[in-house]
């Protein structure tokens, strides 16, 4: 099944030399404020996507990085990030530094768009305040061959309405309107693992194409990366991440701001891909990532990548690492395992099938009667352990509450008893034997029916009822009226 990364939206690039304000003017314009910014050159590397809404309705803008790169590898993929992103976009934005004026590289830069691109602007950022507007009109502006400038302030936003009714009116002119809002979100994927573990290699080999840059340096991705795509029906995101180190090695500034950008971008996430290298044993990096991705309760896959390099493989090899992997990790268990090569594109696509049936787990709801004859085999198989007291809880029900993760509610009877941990994870257990779930967590909670009829809302069902039937309520704690009128000072009447 092909992948297809065409957008129904219209795609407006922002293109300029270094340290011009395109990070921050893309954060102004989708008001994200995911692209890292800094006095750094070159911070930006690959290109990012974001919606940008106005008057109701959607196109995407793309960030670059500065197009005057030194010759190397790095340098050299930025270039070729930039000049893909001019031939995907309807409309560039060419940007300048209002208050340095016009300098070579910006002649030559915009030449060489000009021969690429059909619709260019002008777009003169920095002008912070009044004072420096009459510097967007100088002569030299012209002499790049683009016409007046759009004079605007990415950190003030001065100008920026007017640039996105221009883009707008631009847009419908050339019969490539904004698309109107959909509700609709689509499944977001996100990979996470160490550096080097070919994270960026994969998002390419499933696309067909060098989405991000990739080389052996560490970090050469600095952000979280978003491709929309359409595979078998479904819209899905891929977020590609920046490697993330243990905390005593991470550098403050960008490599900081990277990381606390990983978190969001897997807080957002519906499932994580946990990508290791297979030629190498996990380590304790690896197990803090694994722990990290398993606090959000989001779908897992894990993923071993650089198969290829594996030497004297056999039947077994793969069995032998899965089962390492699973003894450094046992609290993800639940989570499955794929090996893949990114570099020969082995089984990259199937990891976008594999995340479409874990997504169908995490949103499956169990009929309150099929998870209550479990509850009853689980409990003649093994009565509750209480939590304290010599005395077994009773439990009343358990309903499913919600999904994405899949959330249950146990209702104990009695205020004093509650459900030992260990009794609740075998109680999971048996959900995954019966119902499946692989790849998603189970969350469980437990519920209190007052023991009083006096304390009850309602004396025909426990809370687990209520939730199926739609109104469940929290319960307030009780207070003890006795000592508070002792603290008063005796009864009163």
């Amino acid at each position: 099944m092909s992948i297809k990364r065409e957008s129904s939206l219209p795609r407006v690039a922002l293109i300029g030399r270094t340290n011009v304000g395109k990070s921050t003017l893309w954060n102004r314009l989708t008001e994200l404020g995911q692209a890292l910014v800094s006095e750094k050159p070159h911070t930006t590397r690959d290109r990012k996507y974001g919606p940008v809404l106005w008057k109701g309705s959607l196109f995407e803008i793309i960030d670059t990085g500065g197009m005057d790169t030194e010759k190397d590898v790095i340098g050299e993929g930025i270039k070729a990030q930039a000049e893909n992103a001019i031939r995907d976009a309807d409309i560039v934005l060419f940007v300048v530094d209002t208050r340095t004026g016009i300098l070579p590289q910006d002649l030559e830069l915009a030449q060489k768009v000009r021969s690429i691109a059909k619709h260019v602007w002008l777009v003169a950022n920095k002008v912070d305040t009044a004072r420096v507007l009459p510097l967007a009109l100088e002569k030299d502006f012209f002499k790049l061959g683009l016409g007046e400038a759009y004079p605007v302030s990415a950190n003030t936003s001065l100008g920026i309405g007017d640039l996105l009714d221009a883009i707008h009116v631009e847009l419908e002119r050339i019969g490539k309107p904004p698309a109107p809002l959909n509700e609709k979100h689509p499944l977001r994927i996100v990979l996470i693992g160490r550096p080097n573990v070919g994270k960026s290699s994969i998002v390419n080999s499933m696309l067909g194409e060098d989405r991000v840059i990739v080389s052996p340096k560490a970090h050469t991705t600095r952000e979280p990366q978003d491709t929309l795509i359409q595979y078998k029906g479904h819209d899905i995101v891929i977020v590609d991440t920046a490697g993330m180190r243990r905390r005593a090695k991470v550098e403050k500034g960008l490599e900081e701001d990277a990381v606390a950008r990983n978190q969001a971008a897997l807080r957002q996430s519906d499932i994580a891909l946990l990508v290791f290298d297979a030629t190498e044993d996990p380590r304790a990096q690896d197990k803090r990532l694994a722990g990290l991705v398993e606090e959000t309760n989001k779908g897992v896959l894990l993923v071993a990548n650089k198969w290829d390099l594996v030497k004297d493989k056999n039947t077994v090899t793969s069995k032998r690492y899965e089962d390492t992997l699973r003894r450094s990790f046992p609290f993800i268990t639940w989570a499955p395992m794929m090996f893949v090569s990114a570099k020969k594109g082995q089984r990259t696509t199937k990891l976008l099938d594999e995340a479409l049936k874990i997504q169908e787990e995490r949103m499956r709801h169990i009929d309150y009667n099929a998870v209550n004859r479990v509850l009853k085999a689980t409990i003649q198989t093994k009565r509750p352990l209480q939590s304290y007291g010599p005395k077994s809880p009773r439990i009343y029900d358990v309903a499913q509450l919600g999904h994405a993760p899949p959330t249950f509610l146990i209702t104990v009877h009695g205020d004093k008893q509650n459900l030992h941990p260990n009794w609740l994870k075998f109680f999971t257990k048996r959900l995954r034997e019966k119902f499946g779930f692989e790849g998603t967590p189970i969350s469980v909670r437990v519920r209190h029916l007052p023991s009083s009829k006096s304390n009850r809302s309602k004396t025909t069902m426990g809370p687990g009822m209520e939730a199926v039937a739609g109104s469940a309520k929290e319960k307030k704690p009780r207070v003890n009226q006795t000592r508070r009128r002792q603290k008063q000072g005796g009864r009163r009447y």
